[in-house]
C-alpha cells in the first residue's frame, strides 16, 4: 500500500495561514503599518481603491530593505524580529511570526519598491499567488512602498463573502486607529478612492486622540496615571456623560500594542459603578506598561489576546486607578439610601393658644343629588342650627325633568374606545377601555381592565407606535421636512461620518436635510416635522448608536433599521410626566399600531395582572 502523507507545497501553506493572519482588507492594513513602525518610520500612508478590494498601498520612510531581505521577507518564518526561542519573552516589535506578508502575497498580486538610506538603488518584486514574477533594481525614495492588489483573486469564495465596502471601510478605520492611537509621534494618512479620511499629524497623545474624535471629546477627557512595580498605567477615561451604548472608544494597549481583555474592561465597568446606566459603555484610553517577561503575545496570529501572569493584581490596580481619576474630579456617585420599610415620619408643630379655630362641617352620607326626597333638610343645615330665626340662607330646587341629556354622547365614546383594542388577545379583549389612568414611578401607565390591571411601557409603546408611522412613511412617500432657522452642525468621527453618508438616503425620506459642511461634519437643514429641531443632533448620534448595534450588513433591510433607530431615539424617554389625556392618545394610537404587544426588537410593551393571581395572593 503506497504512503499517503505528503508534504505541501509552500503556496498552499502560505493559504492556509493566510486564513488567520488574512481575514479582510483590515486584516492587511493591520500587518502593513506594524511592519513599517517596526521599520522605524515616523510617516506612514495608506492608500486605498474600492476598500482594498482593488487596492491596499502602504508608504513610509523607515529604514528599507537590501535585494536580499526583500526577497527572503516574503518567506514563511522569515523575521528580523526574533532569533532565538529566548527571544519570545522579550518581544518589543509589533511584528515577529514572519507569516504576515507570505500569507497576503499567497492571495494578492504584491508589488514592492524598497531602499536603504545608504543604497544608492533600490529593489522592485513582484509577486502572484506566492510566486516571483520580476525582481529588478529602481530608483525609489528611502523607505518602502507595498501595494497589494486584487486581494483573494485565487480564493473567490473569500472575496464573495466579504461584506458591504461601508462595514469593510469601518474595519479598515478601526484597525488604523487601533495603530495609530499608539504611536502620536507618527504622522498617519488614511485615504480611500482619493477621499482622504484621517490626516494625523505629529501630535502628544490627547491631541492625537482629539484628532481622531472630534473637538467634543477634549473637555471630557480624565487623565489617569498609576504606577506600581508590576505596571504603569496611563492614560485618559471619559467622564461619565459621554458614555455611549455602543463599543468603539474602548482602547487597551500594552507596551504600544492594542488588545483586547474582557476581564480588565470589568474593572473599569466596576469603578464606574453607579456612574453610568446599566446599558452605557464608558470610553476609555489606557495605555499599560509592563516588563515583557510577565505577558504572553504569542497566543494568536492576530496578536489581540494577550495573557498576563498576575491577572487579578492587574484588575484592582486598574479599578483602583480609575477610581482615583474619577475621584481626582471630583466625579462621585450620588448618595442613594436606600428608603424601603422607614417610617415616614413628619413632626407636627406644637398646638398654640392661638391657634384659630377651624370650624366643623356637617354632611349626610347618604345624600343623591338626584333624589328629591333624599335631599338635606333645612333642619338638619349645620349653619341653619346656628342662624336660627334667620331667613333661610337657601331653598330647595327641584331636579330638573331632562337630567339624563347631561349623559347623552358618553355610551358613544365607551363604544369607540371598545374598538380600539379588537386586536388584543383572548382575556385581553373581555376587558374595556377604562377612562383611568395612573403613571408609576415615571416609567408605566397603569389601567383598569375588565380582567384585572393592564401596565403599558409607555416609552416601549410609543417606540412601536413611532416605528410603524416610520415604516409607512419610507414605504409610500417622502416626508417632509421642517427647515431649521439656525442650520446645527454635526461633528462625527470619519467612521461615524462614512456611516451617515451611506444612509443620507434613507434619512431624507424621514425629513432630515443634511450636508457637508467641512471635513467629518454635517450641517443639520432640515428635521422631521414631527421632531423638536432642539434634539436633531442628539436623536441623529443616538441613530448612529443603535445603527452602529446592527448585526449583518447594514445595506439589508435599511429602511426598516433607520425606522427603528429613528423611533428608538425620538421615543419618550423615561421620567416624562404624561397628562391623562396624552396616555388615553397614547393607548388608542398602540391599540391601533399592527403589532401593540411587542416592540420592533421584541421587548413586552403590555402585561395584564389577573384578578385571580391576586386573589391567590391573598389565598
Amino acid at each position: 500500500m503506497p504512503d499517503i502523507i505528503q508534504l505541501l507545497p509552500d503556496s498552499v501553506a502560505n493559504q492556509i495561514a493566510a486564513g488567520e493572519v488574512v481575514q479582510r482588507p483590515a486584516s492587511v492594513v493591520k500587518e502593513l503599518m506594524e511592519n513599517a513602525i517596526d521599520a522605524g518610520a515616523d510617516q506612514v500612508r495608506i492608500v486605498l481603491k474600492n476598500v482594498g478590494k482593488a487596492l491596499i498601498q502602504t508608504i513610509d520612510n523607515g529604514k528599507g530593505m537590501s535585494p536580499t531581505d526583500a526577497r527572503m521577507a516574503f518567506e514563511r518564518h522569515a523575521t528580523s524580529k526574533i532569533s532565538c526561542a529566548q527571544d519570545l519573552f522579550n518581544i518589543h516589535t509589533l511584528g515577529f511570526r514572519g507569516e504576515a506578508l507570505p500569507s497576503i502575497a499567497s492571495v494578492a498580486d504584491v508589488e514592492v519598491k524598497t531602499r536603504r538610506a545608504e543604497d544608492e538603488l533600490g529593489t522592485f518584486l513582484s509577486i502572484s499567488g506566492s510566486e516571483l514574477k520580476q525582481q529588478e533594481a529602481i530608483n525609489t525614495p528611502k523607505g518602502t512602498n507595498i501595494c497589494v492588489k486584487n486581494l483573494f483573486f485565487n480564493i473567490p469564495a473569500r472575496r464573495k463573502f466579504l461584506k458591504s465596502d461601508t462595514t469593510e471601510l469601518r474595519n479598515i478605520i478601526n484597525e488604523f486607529l487601533r495603530v495609530a492611537l499608539t504611536n502620536p509621534s507618527i504622522s498617519f494618512t488614511l485615504e480611500n478612492n482619493g477621499n482622504e479620511i484621517y490626516n494625523l499629524p505629529v501630535s502628544g497623545m490627547r491631541q492625537r486622540i482629539v484628532n481622531v474624535f472630534g473637538k467634543n471629546i477634549n473637555s471630557k477627557l480624565l487623565s489617569i496615571e498609576c504606577k506600581t512595580s508590576l505596571v504603569s498605567i496611563q492614560g485618559f477615561i471619559c467622564s461619565p456623560e459621554h458614555s455611549k451604548k455602543t463599543y468603539g472608544e474602548q482602547y487597551f494597549f500594552v507596551n504600544n500594542r492594542f488588545m483586547k481583555h474582557n476581564f480588565f474592561h470589568k474593572a473599569v465597568m466596576e469603578a464606574y459603578s453607579g456612574l453610568i446606566g446599566a446599558e452605557t459603555i464608558p470610553s476609555y484610553f489606557l495605555y499599560f506598561t509592563v516588563d515583557p517577561a510577565s505577558i504572553d503575545v504569542n497566543i494568536h496570529p492576530t496578536k489581540t489576546e494577550i495573557k498576563f501572569q498576575n491577572e487579578t493584581d492587574f484588575f484592582q490596580i486598574l479599578m483602583a486607578g480609575v477610581k482615583e481619576a474619577l475621584g481626582k474630579f471630583n466625579i462621585t456617585p450620588p448618595l442613594d439610601f436606600d428608603t424601603e420599610g422607614a417610617i415616614d415620619y413628619t413632626p407636627q408643630a406644637p398646638v398654640s393658644s392661638t391657634t384659630p379655630y377651624v370650624p366643623k362641617v356637617n354632611y349626610k352620607s347618604g345624600y343623591n343629588p338626584f333624589n328629591y326626597k333624599s335631599g338635606i333638610s333645612i333642619e338638619e343645615s349645620d349653619f341653619e342650627k346656628k342662624s336660627a330665626g334667620n331667613t333661610p340662607a337657601f331653598s330647595k330646587d327641584k331636579v330638573p325633568a331632562n337630567w339624563e341629556s347631561l349623559f347623552e354622547g358618553l355610551q358613544h365614546k365607551e363604544e369607540a374606545q371598545q374598538t380600539t383594542i379588537a386586536g388584543l388577545s383572548e382575556p385581553e379583549k373581555k376587558s374595556s377601555v377604562p377612562s383611568s389612568f395612573v403613571q408609576m414611578k415615571g416609567r408605566y401607565i397603569v389601567t383598569p381592565v375588565h380582567s384585572g390591571l393592564m401596565f403599558i411601557d409607555q416609552k416601549r409603546a410609543h417606540e412601536r407606535i413611532l416605528f410603524e408611522q416610520y415604516t409607512h412613511t419610507l414605504a409610500s412617500q417622502k416626508t417632509a421636512g421642517q427647515k431649521n432657522l439656525f442650520p446645527e452642525t454635526l461633528e462625527l468621527c470619519a467612521d461615524d461620518f462614512e456611516l451617515i453618508r451611506d444612509i443620507k438616503e434613507d434619512l431624507e425620506y424621514l425629513g432630515f436635510e443634511l450636508g457637508e459642511f467641512g471635513k467629518n461634519c454635517y450641517a443639520i437643514y432640515a428635521t422631521p416635522s414631527d421632531l423638536s429641531c432642539s434634539h436633531a443632533r442628539d436623536i441623529l448620534m443616538q441613530l448612529i448608536e443603535h445603527y452602529k448595534n446592527t448585526e449583518g450588513d447594514i445595506k439589508q433591510k435599511m429602511k426598516e433599521h433607520v425606522a427603528l433607530s429613528l423611533a428608538k431615539a425620538a421615543a419618550i424617554p423615561y421620567n416624562t410626566t404624561l397628562s391623562r389625556e396624552e396616555m388615553s392618545d397614547m393607548l388608542d394610537n398602540l391599540f391601533a399600531c399592527q403589532h401593540h404587544n411587542y416592540t420592533p426588537d421584541g421587548k413586552t410593551i403590555i402585561y395584564i395582572l389577573n384578578s385571580e393571581d391576586v386573589n391567590t395572593w391573598f389565598k
